[in-house]
């Protein structure tokens, strides 16, 4: 079989006797690419880019999703065929240099009809956070899930445009940002009966599992990053905790896990299933409690406007060939806090509901010094106090 030399070749870190060419797995499902999200304090912008690598169905696909104050959310997806271009981290407008490993990437989109460009510097503000360390997940013998992933907190710098308005991207600006890798719900299609639907009692793929209150967060103070990940039930038991505080690169200190989470308030947009505030009270290793306050800043931004959940227009899902170069967008009216809707006000319904990403302002309700600004991925899932739908 004639193999590639791409240019990851070139460094000594192979695992097997293959070129960076190709993955040790068959599944199309296998992908490999970066996300990451912006935002601003006083909530005008809140945009999130992906770039994503497909190398069993040969494809690089990508997007730019952004929720400005106005109400309104501006997509636009890229797909291409990868090889045999699989260094060029571009597809379509949308690029990506990787200027120091885990540190310093610059990302950004230039120029096109749908209205959205910018140029970014990300540095980043602290150690990555190695989250999922090579999760599996399997349902009924088959499986479903195989991932692997890091987070990081950053600071940014650059110009952002989308529908005429130009930001300029200062220090008080936060960016948070994901590499995952590995098996996920992308890549084969949105194809119905593909599989055996799971036997009852059990849960596979993208569905939303009524698990209750979930924030996952990448949140900046002053001198500390920190991300805490939950799911607190409708009884009140939390049946997932993850977190991790960390310092700047040159600050000399060790980074520690909050040990327990309590939720202490939650107040809901209109009773609806969109998070407006919340205070919550982290255990630290030492017995003592940090008390964070929210309220959320920005519109929400609803993944699939980036592809997800079929959200292209062919409705085939992230990690398809659907052409040698593709670029398509459109315009959603997110000023509803859960209904999406197109500029003639015709619902587009959202296969995961209320699904989406927001930027919110914290503070220590202990220290009010601290304050800071992060993403807040807050979801509702089945029933939950406060929620009257």
């Amino acid at each position: 079989m004639a193999r590639t030399l791409t240019q990851l070749d070139e460094w000594p870190r192979h695992q097997t006797i293959d070129t960076f060419d190709t993955v040790a797995t068959s599944s199309p499902q296998w992908s490999d690419g970066f996300w990451f999200c912006f935002g601003d304090p006083e909530g005008r912008v809140n945009l999130i880019t992906a770039l994503r690598l497909y190398p069993n169905t040969n494809v690089m696909d990508g997007y730019v999703i952004c929720a400005l104050d106005d109400g309104r959310q501006y997509n636009l997806r890229v797909s291409r065929r990868l090889r045999p271009r699989i260094d060029d981290l571009r597809c379509g407008p949308m690029w990506m240099e990787i200027m120091e490993g885990l540190k310093t990437i610059r990302v950004g989109c230039d120029q096109n009809p749908h209205g959205i460009a910018f140029d970014v510097l990300w540095e980043g503000a602290a150690p990555c956070f190695d989250e999922a360390q090579g999760h599996r997940r399997y349902v009924d013998g088959r499986l479903v899930s195989e991932r692997s992933n890091f987070v990081q907190l950053g600071d940014l710098s650059g110009t952002i445009t989308v529908a005429g308005r130009t930001f300029k991207v200062d220090p008080s600006w936060v960016g948070a940002r994901d590499h995952s890798w590995g098996i996920g719900d992308t890549g084969a299609g949105e194809r119905p009966n593909q599989y055996a639907a799971p036997a009852e009692g059990t849960q596979a793929g993208a569905a939303l599992r009524a698990f209750g209150h979930r924030q996952w967060t990448l949140l900046r103070f002053p001198e500390r990053s920190i991300y805490y990940f939950f799911h607190h039930s409708n009884e009140g038991a939390f049946t997932a905790f993850q977190t991790r505080v960390d310092y700047p690169y040159d600050a000399g200190r060790e980074g520690w896990s909050y040990t327990g989470v309590a939720v202490k308030s939650a107040e809901f947009v209109d009773g609806l299933r969109r998070l407006k505030s919340s205070a919550i009270e982290l255990t630290r290793p030492d017995g003592g409690t940090d008390r964070l306050g929210m309220e959320t800043v920005s519109k929400p931004v609803y993944m699939q406007g980036g592809g997800y959940w079929g959200g292209y227009h062919d409705g085939l899902g992230r990690g398809v060939y659907r052409g040698e170069e593709v670029v398509e967008g459109d315009v959603w009216d997110v000023s509803h806090p859960t209904i999406v809707r197109d500029l003639q006000g015709a619902e587009i319904p959202q296969r995961n509901g209320a699904w989406a990403e927001t930027y919110a302002r914290f503070w220590n309700l202990d220290n009010p010094a601290e304050t800071g600004l992060g993403l807040l991925e807050a979801v509702i899932a089945g029933p939950y106090p406060g929620i009257r739908d």
